[in-house]
């Protein structure tokens, strides 16, 4: 046991035997609170999250070069406006997957 929590728990023993047991809960709870006060400035804070590491590039390659045959399907498929519109939000999702993949890193 701690020194300084020996003399805590004296001093509280002996206010105790000062007091009566009437006053026991009042006691122990001023005990308990300058316990915790001294873990809390013990306590180290936790380490910080784990940075995801590696290359980033293959991963914005990779989406890009998925987005080149969305880009042909949708404008073969669905010719005028409507590929074209197919095509843009894909290459949108596409722009918005490598912003949350840099951002997570």
């Amino acid at each position: 046991m701690d020194a300084e929590i020996g003399k805590e728990l004296e001093a509280t023993v002996a206010a105790r035997r000062e007091l009566g047991p009437e006053h026991d809960d009042e006691l122990i709870a001023g005990f308990l609170q300058r316990i915790e006060h001294r873990l809390e400035r013990q306590t180290p804070p936790p380490p910080p999250p784990p940075r995801h590491t590696g290359p980033i590039t293959p991963l914005v390659l990779g989406s890009i070069g998925l987005g080149i045959p969305v880009t042909a399907v949708a404008l073969s498929n669905a010719p005028g406006i409507g590929g074209e519109i197919v095509a843009g939000i894909a290459w949108v999702a596409i722009g918005i997957a490598n912003i949350a993949i840099a951002r997570w890193r």
